[in-house]
C-alpha cells in the first residue's frame, strides 16, 4: 500500500460515520499490513478509474442500486477494494436511473457499515429530493451510520429481522502518542504558522479549546444526521446514540418502515 499517510488521516483525524467495529477491523489489517504481513486488505483499489460496475444497466421498472462497503466519496479517494463503495459511483447510477423512464421504483440495497462524513450530506439531499421515481431502501445485512443517513432519505426502508440497522452518531478519533514518545526519549521539535495549524497533531495532546473545537464540528455534524433521520420519519432522540437495532427492532423504534425477507419480496411489493 503506498497510500498509508492518506488513509492514517481518514482513520484517526476526521469525523466518522461508521461503526466502531468496522474502523477497529480497518485499523488491524492497516497495522497488519505496514508490518509486512499478508491479509486480506480492504484498503487497496482493484482500478485505478472510477467507473461504474461492468454491466450496470437500467432496465424495467425496478433499478437495484447497490450501496456495498464503506462509504467513501470517491472510489479513489481510500483505497478500499470491493469493500468500498464510492458514493460518486452511487450518484452517477441515480442519474441513470432517472433518465431511464422505464424506471418507476429505485431501490437501494444497503450493506455498509458507514464510512466517511465527505459526500453522505450532499448524496443524502440527492435522495430526498427525488420525486419522479418511487425511492426504497433496504438491508438484509447491515445499515449503519452514514449508510443509514441515506437510507433515511429514501420514501420507504425496510430491513429483514436479522439485520443490523442504526449507529446514528459521529465520532473522531485522535491519535496521540506522546507519552510513548517521551518514554522513548523522542522529542518533535514544532515550527508552525496558524495558531491551529498543528490541532491534533500525533506529538502531543488536544487542548481544552482544540477538543472543544473538533466536539463543536462533531456535534454540527450529528445534528445535521438526526435532522435526516427525521425527514421522513419521526425518531426520538434516546434511540438516536449510536445504538444498533436488528429488523425487529428498527420497526418499533421507527427506523424501518416494516420487515421483509428479502430484496425479491420489496421488489414484488
Amino acid at each position: 500500500m503506498k497510500s498509508y499517510p492518506h488513509v492514517i488521516s481518514r482513520l484517526f483525524y476526521e469525523p466518522l460515520l461508521v461503526t466502531h467495529a468496522r474502523h477497529a477491523a480497518m485499523v488491524r489489517v492497516l497495522e497488519a499490513r505496514m508490518q509486512g504481513q499478508e491479509m486480506p486488505n480492504p484498503f487497496e483499489p482493484e482500478d485505478e478509474e472510477d467507473e461504474l460496475p461492468e454491466g450496470w444497466d437500467t432496465g424495467g421498472g425496478d433499478q437495484v442500486i447497490e450501496v456495498h462497503g464503506v462509504l467513501v466519496g470517491h472510489a479513489s479517494d481510500i483505497p478500499m477494494s470491493t469493500c468500498g463503495c464510492g458514493l460518486n459511483l452511487v450518484s452517477e447510477q441515480i442519474d441513470e436511473a432517472l433518465l431511464d423512464e422505464r424506471v418507476k421504483r429505485i431501490i437501494f440495497d444497503f450493506n455498509s457499515p458507514g464510512g466517511a462524513v465527505t459526500g453522505i450530506p450532499e448524496l443524502g439531499r440527492k435522495i430526498a429530493g427525488i420525486v419522479s421515481k418511487q425511492t426504497i431502501g433496504f438491508t438484509d445485512s447491515e445499515c449503519c451510520s452514514g449508510a443509514l443517513w441515506l437510507g433515511m432519505q429514501c420514501q420507504r426502508f425496510y430491513a429483514t429481522q436479522s439485520s443490523s440497522v442504526g449507529s446514528i452518531g459521529v465520532w473522531c478519533a485522535i491519535l496521540d502518542i506522546s507519552r510513548m514518545m517521551q518514554n522513548e526519549g523522542l522529542n518533535m521539535q514544532e515550527i508552525s504558522a496558524g495558531r491551529y495549524k498543528t490541532m491534533g497533531a500525533f506529538w502531543k495532546p488536544l487542548t481544552d479549546e482544540e477538543r472543544g473545537m473538533l466536539q463543536r464540528s462533531v456535534d454540527k455534524i450529528y445534528g445535521q444526521f438526526k435532522e435526516a433521520v427525521n425527514l421522513r420519519r419521526q425518531v426520538a432522540d434516546e434511540f438516536m446514540q449510536g445504538q444498533i437495532f436488528d429488523g425487529e427492532e428498527a420497526v418499533v423504534v421507527g427506523i424501518s418502515d416494516g420487515m421483509v425477507d428479502g430484496i425479491d419480496e420489496v421488489i414484488g411489493e
